[in-house]
């Protein structure tokens, strides 16, 4: 009987302890300043912080860690969030749905495991006077940002920027990216800049009026710039693009002023190279070094100069088709060699097509088989004969 009412007596006293210790906490709810304030014995918050739709403003004093994430949705009244001390968040930083957030100071915080924000439609800039420098992964989406000031990582393994209408630079000093990197759907103006990335996984460009990638030599995956306002891009330190085991890509399509792409130093593409309705490109001549491509060569558009001159092993199918007249002889002599696979070369096309499409010319449709200057057929061996079978019947 005593040993009962003794292990009775030990489960109470740890409730009440755990009650009187909250910041060992699983999960605290907050629902007012006055529940904020009540946590100022604590400078270790060991689960998660989560404040609740009905603050207007919040303060968050004495907590310098967070072992779990700090989640603030759907507060729509929420204008001024504070947290003076805070230097770390080992989970999520988690910020959705806060219509009127229009100030955001974190002065000590450096470190996060990952960044999460999503409509956040009044908050301009981040009171990050520390600088973020460490996080696994970053989504900013749907916010009035115009910069990421405050936000300066090293490393990271997913860095996505997308809709952010405002914004007009994405300057970060990542020297690596693990998985992937997208910057897509901002200001058509916004400048991307990451001046010290030597290497990434995957990169996509999208709608960006500025790509600076000075130091960037190798992507394991695809790189890909879509829809873009810039005139040039300039990689000059790339030398090789995918891996044997899982391809990778380079793609242009749809950057209407384009008219330069220079990657002086890129020698191998384990997927493919592709240019589709880039339809300022009048030459594609800004791969001197390429030597094999282990996809295919896809090239459309209406420029009329096209050259590769390293080029040794095309592992997949070649496709040239423009509008401009273009001479194919110098790549008809690729054919069944260099290129392993389907080889198509046409100029004077209307609708030029990407690798698979049948080219039709301004002369009538295209035909299966090796195509020459201005889309002229030139007659497999098969054809050729056909005359002379016919001179041979007559004089019969």
């Amino acid at each position: 009987m005593l040993g009962k009412l003794f292990l009775t007596s030990l489960a109470v006293f740890g409730a009440v302890k755990a009650q009187a210790n909250p910041c060992s906490a699983k999960s605290i709810k907050i629902e007012t300043q006055s529940d904020l304030d009540g946590l100022v014995t604590c400078t270790t918050i060991s689960g998660d912080l989560v404040l609740g739709p009905n603050l207007v403003t919040a303060t968050i004093n004495t907590i310098r860690t967070i072992k779990g994430d700090l989640i603030v949705a759907n507060a729509v009244n929420l204008q001024t969030l504070i947290a003076p001390e805070l230097a770390s968040i080992e989970g999520t930083f988690n910020m959705t749905s806060l219509t009127v957030l229009g100030t955001l100071t974190f002065n000590s915080l450096k470190s996060v495991g990952q960044i999460y924000w999503q409509t956040l439609p009044a908050l301009t800039t981040l009171g990050f006077a520390a600088q973020v420098t460490q996080a696994d992964k970053v989504t900013i989406t749907d916010t009035i940002l115009e910069s990421l000031d405050g936000i300066n990582l090293v490393s990271v393994q997913q860095f996505n920027i997308n809709n952010n209408r405002y914004l007009k630079e994405v300057t970060v000093q990542l020297t690596n990216i693990t998985d992937s990197l997208a910057i897509e759907f901002n200001s058509p103006s916004v400048a991307a800049s990451f001046p010290n990335l030597t290497w990434a996984n995957n990169a996509t460009f999208r709608s960006c009026g500025s790509v600076s990638l000075p130091v960037l030599a190798s992507v394991n995956g695809s790189l890909g710039f879509f829809e873009n306002t810039f005139e040039s891009l300039v990689t000059p330190k790339l030398t090789e693009v995918g891996t044997g085991t899982g391809g990778g890509d380079i793609t242009f399509a749809n950057n209407t002023a384009l008219t330069n792409v220079s990657m002086p130093l890129l020698t191998q593409i384990y997927g493919t190279l592709q240019f589709v309705n880039d339809s300022q490109v009048r030459e594609i001549t800004g791969f001197p070094k390429l030597s094999v491509v282990h996809g295919s060569i896809d090239i459309s558009g209406e420029f009329d100069e096209a050259d590769f001159p390293a080029i040794k092993d095309v592992r997949g199918g070649f496709n040239l088709q423009t509008t401009a007249q273009f001479n194919c002889t110098d790549f008809d002599q690729l054919q069944g060699g260099v290129v392993k696979g389907s080889y198509v070369c046409s100029g004077a096309v209307t609708n030029p097509g990407t690798e698979g499409t049948d080219p039709t010319t301004n002369g009538g449709s295209g035909d299966s088989g090796k195509k020459n200057s201005a889309g002229r057929f030139t007659a497999n061996k098969s054809f050729a004969a056909i005359p002379a079978l016919i001179l041979l019947v007559a004089l019969l």
